[in-house]
């Protein structure tokens, strides 16, 4: 009784004086419009979502750290801790140098030096993205996955998915019992993620394709190379408001014949500067049956050519100097001495037949370059055009003059599919963005480093810990037994240590997770930051400051909850 009229006497207080104040004390904000523009958003959002739904996206950005992390803390932590005993002197000794460094370097600095010394200006720019194999784009905006994609047609995967799963519980206790039976060990997992995987890959192909609905159609926006995929419903032939969007359906771009413009630019890129440097869009091979590049006033690039780094979109204009025929280091510059700079020049890049597959996101999107429309510029040998094609790249444009008819209007289409239950969305760059698959931002990543790199010294040190703490004995037995080094540690020292590993490993995770409330410092939108700046913008410090801690609180608490029962079974049975 005394601690409750107590806490109604604080409230009384409290709320009286905000009252005095005219401070808001209520929770009525959440639903005003928030007006604050979100980068990473794993579910829809705009500026006009409500206070309600930014909080939200501030607590699934937060998890989005911490559930990652953890897994990846884990592992390090496990990989480093078991380095620390090992008999090879190197690894120890990197080991050892590994955990008193990190764990002695506050997690701020870390974070700060991952995002401003190693992923800000280590990486290429986003228009000469470095593409890894399997379409892994990488550039200083972070890291671009492919990734799947429910569609239409998941609805009709899920039966399948549910039986897969009912199978495999069946199998699983049914391979666990006749073990148990003949009293001898063995694998009753492998059986039933066999049922598994037949029964859920059997029925993605049994539900097949779901047809579209009556009345899909697109809509383009030339200056901005926007599609929209939607179903008209009033059959008007434009895309009004309220009408449906269809996310994350295949569909596939055509431009009979477009233009990109673009000027050269000196710039510092991956710590060094380019000089007379220019960029379009990427293109690659299979996208476009021709493609020209050419200088847009070939009167002012008199004597310049064009050197390309990536065809056809990437290159370096240059003046032959030496007459070689070829680009030499240096012979970009416009200028030397203390005001180095490079050839000023625009060019234009005309694409003809260009194709593109994409998937629409979630807000039924797909994005190609901002083509315009316009005949082929003119040029001339003193021009230095080069002109692109998949059997010959590169090729000096004939000599021409310039045409006098208007330009014709840009041949766009865009034509939908139906998909199957799931559709790999992958990256492109069709401006200086990502589009399409998954973005791992540099923010995101600085941020998730830090913590990973930093919890994993700490989680080393319990492994470490845990693994002597097994009596001495049982690696003499298991070796007596024939058991190899590595099926010792796998299969009777490192399950004994687990039991000991585990309930402080519980603490570190949740401090993983209470540490993402240094996001800022990485320029990453999370819990901690989005509720500042609600707090700031409605005045309601008190109801906002409630809602973040008990968001945290609630984290942690679920966090304990689950890897407590994980404890609470590993734990030995006392007879």
């Amino acid at each position: 009784m005394v601690v409750v009229l107590a806490a109604a006497l604080i409230y009384h207080n409290v709320s009286s004086a905000l009252s005095r104040s005219h401070v808001p004390a209520s929770f009525s904000f959440l639903g005003v419009r928030a007006g604050i523009p979100i980068a990473e958003t794993p579910i829809r959002y705009t500026p006009n979502d409500s206070y309600g739904r930014a909080f939200l996206i501030g607590v699934l950005n937060t998890l989005k750290v911490a559930l990652v992390g953890v897994v990846l803390a884990s592992v390090l932590g496990v990989v480093v801790g078991v380095m620390r005993l090992s008999a090879n002197w190197l690894l120890r000794q990197l080991a050892n140098l590994y955990v008193e460094t990190i764990r002695n370097t506050p997690l701020a600095v870390q974070i700060v030096f991952w995002y401003t010394a190693i992923l800000t200006p280590l990486p290429p720019r986003i228009l000469s993205a470095v593409r890894w194999p399997g379409g892994v784009l990488v550039s200083n905006q972070g890291i671009a996955l492919p990734w799947p994609h429910p569609t239409l047609s998941f609805g009709a995967w899920l039966p399948y998915l549910g039986a897969a799963v009912v199978l495999a519980v069946v199998a699983y206790l049914l391979r666990r019992r006749q073990l148990l039976r003949a009293d001898r060990p063995g694998n009753a997992l492998a059986p039933a993620l066999l049922v598994l995987g037949v029964v859920a890959v059997g029925g993605y192909f049994l539900a097949g394709r779901t047809p579209l609905p009556e009345g899909t159609a697109t809509s383009f926006r030339q200056e901005s190379g926007i599609a929209t995929v939607y179903v008209d419903a009033n059959g008007n032939g434009t895309l009004d408001r309220g009408e449906r969007t269809l996310a994350y359906t295949p569909v596939e771009g055509r431009v009979a014949h477009g233009v990109l413009t673009t000027q050269t630019q000196d710039l510092s890129e991956s710590r060094r500067i380019d000089y007379a440097r220019f960029r379009f869009p990427p293109l690659h091979a299979g996208e476009y049956d021709d493609a020209t590049v050419a200088f847009a006033d070939p009167a002012k690039a008199e004597g310049l050519k064009i050197h390309f780094v990536h065809v056809p979109y990437q290159g370096i204009v240059y003046k032959d100097v030496n007459g070689n025929g070829r680009f030499d280091p240096g012979e970009e510059l416009a200028s030397t001495g203390p005001s180095k700079r490079g050839y000023a020049a625009e060019l234009r890049l005309t694409v003809d037949g260009f194709r593109r597959r994409l998937v629409t996101d979630r807000t039924g999107q797909a994005r190609i370059p901002r083509f315009t429309t316009g005949a082929p510029p003119a040029s001339s040998g003193g021009g230095g055009g080069a002109n692109i094609s998949p059997a010959q790249l590169f090729a000096p444009p004939a000599p021409s003059t310039p045409s006098a008819e208007a330009p014709a209007a840009l041949q766009a289409t865009f034509q939908p599919s139906a998909p199957r239950p799931l559709v790999v969305s992958r990256p492109t760059i069709p401006i200086s963005t990502y589009f399409g698959g998954i973005t791992l931002s540099s923010n995101y990543l600085a941020l998730l480093l830090g913590l990973v790199i930093y919890t994993a010294s700490f989680i080393a040190e319990i492994v470490r810990g845990g693994i002597q703490a097994v009596p001495g004995g049982q690696r003499e037995a298991a070796k007596a037994l024939g058991l190899s080094d590595f099926q010792t540690f796998r299969l009777v020292i490192f399950p004994q240590a687990l039991r000991i590993i585990l309930p402080p490993m519980i603490s570190q995770y949740l401090n993983l997770t209470k540490n993402s409330s240094l996001a800022p410092l990485a320029a990453y939108v999370e819990l901690f930051a989005i509720t500042t700046i609600i707090a700031s913008q409605t005045g309601a410090s008190v109801p906002v400051t409630i809602m973040l801690i008990g968001s945290y609180i609630v984290i942690s608490l679920v966090f304990a909850l689950i890897l407590n029962a994980v404890n609470a079974r590993l734990a030995l049975v006392e007879r």
